[in-house]
């Protein structure tokens, strides 16, 4: 091969060109890490002192539902220049509340009405520091074109903790309790402020760009009613998020009345989803992304429900697996492709309030499948529960479908031109 053309060939992974952004996403898969353990650690935690479904789904509400409302709230405010000072702030609150549980569980004060406040604190502060992390990654990439794959090698980084978070949780839990895991979280907060730490103060500079309207988060749903692909896709990932989030509410509960082992298999399913999550934030993280988007996102969210109906009818450990992986990787496929899309897209003005949009439509309509879900478990058996959400995942998808189907006149599966 020449010279030349080996110049011409892009990179696999286009961010990691950029060393601002290696530093970033290795504290991020390390803070990542610790917010799983720490999350799964309640978890098995509360499941241990009440076995009841519906205080599982409850915790896990109290965590994620805070975002609904402060992440647009917080995000208004959010500027690539003030994005790593605050984001500094959110870890610092972030790392308090971590400590806390840590100290309360060692002192053996840790009761449920306790959990389900620092839940809720907890939930606050994610709603903080998701926004403010992903505006910090955006303003730190120099080459606007690197964006996308920035995107998803956080994504990747997000995965990658999932996959593993829950295993060294399950293995810590059931070992050593759950004051390790509450002090794991602790470590892993006080890398990420390290590597936010270094980060430049001021944000990468950008190609000046003319106005486009209204800012913030009024200016983005304007964005999103006036581009073709955020119209339909922006619902989907919603559609997404509110039906097949449930399942973390689900695991621990399949992992006991279903397999008999809440410890070994909870930390199994989840970190088969993980493996999933990570396999398609990987793909698109490199320059294969746009071929991956045109010929998959249309296709993936139907395989979400397959792996709901399979998880929901079969008792075989393998094919369980096998499902929650799909899970994961149709989860983080379309959420990833969605986001990375959407920010290729917009104007830089505008990027804020997007990434409070998308929060607030993905990540926003998880908690309440949470709660569903615990309440689903509390009246069904727990694969009821799932056969139930495949069937509602279907029919919302194909509400969504439909109506482009019948305006082009065929079954169009290409992302680009439906």
């Amino acid at each position: 091969m020449s010279a030349a053309s080996s110049a011409a060939r892009p990179p696999w992974f286009p961010a990691l060109v950029e060393p601002h952004v290696r530093l970033y996403l290795f504290g991020q898969t390390v803070s990542m890490l610790g917010s799983w353990v720490l999350d799964i650690t309640l978890s098995l935690l509360v499941w241990q002192l009440t076995k009841s479904p519906a205080l599982l789904g409850l915790l896990n509400f109290l965590i994620y539902v805070p975002g609904i409302v402060v992440t647009p709230l917080f995000s208004a405010q959010l500027t690539a220049v003030n994005a790593r000072r605050r984001t500094l702030w959110v870890l610092t609150a972030a790392l308090l509340v971590a400590l806390t549980l840590t100290v309360l569980m060692a002192l053996n004060w840790l009761t449920m009405p306790v959990i389900l406040v620092l839940a809720a604190l907890r939930g606050v502060l994610n709603g903080m520091e998701v926004p403010s992390r992903q505006m910090l990654l955006a303003s730190s990439v120099k080459e606007p074109e690197r964006i996308a794959s920035a995107v998803a090698l956080s994504t990747v980084s997000f995965h990658a903790a999932r996959m593993c978070g829950p295993a060294i949780a399950g293995v810590f839990f059931g070992t050593a309790g759950a004051l390790w895991g509450f002090g794991l979280a602790v470590a892993a907060l006080l890398v990420m402020l390290g590597c936010v730490w270094y980060l430049p103060r001021t944000p990468a500079p950008r190609p000046a760009a003319a106005s486009v309207g209204r800012g913030g988060l009024a200016g983005a749903l304007d964005f999103v009613r006036g581009d073709r692909f955020s119209r339909l896709f922006l619902p989907v990932t919603i559609c997404v998020g509110l039906f097949a989030g449930a399942y973390q509410t689900l695991v621990p509960v399949l992992a006991d009345r279903v397999f008999g082992d809440t410890a070994h298999w909870t930390a199994g399913f989840f970190a088969a989803v993980g493996l999933g999550g990570l396999a398609a934030a990987l793909l698109l993280s490199t320059h294969l992304m746009p071929a991956a988007l045109r010929r998959l996102l249309v296709v993936v969210p139907w395989f979400i429900a397959l792996a709901f109906l399979g998880i929901g009818l079969s008792r075989q450990p393998w094919l369980v697996l096998l499902c929650f992986g799909m899970v994961g990787f149709g989860m983080s496929f379309v959420g990833t492709c969605t986001n990375a899309e959407m920010q290729q897209r917009v104007p830089s003005e505008v990027r804020g309030g997007l990434i409070a949009l998308f929060l607030m439509s993905f990540v926003g309509a998880i908690p309440i499948s949470q709660l569903l879900a615990g309440l689903l478990a509390q009246s069904l058996t727990v694969q009821g529960s799932f056969l139930v959400l495949a069937v509602v995942l279907f029919v919302g998808l194909l509400l969504l479908f439909m109506p482009r189907w019948w305006a082009l006149g065929r079954l169009e599966l290409n992302a680009e031109k439906i």
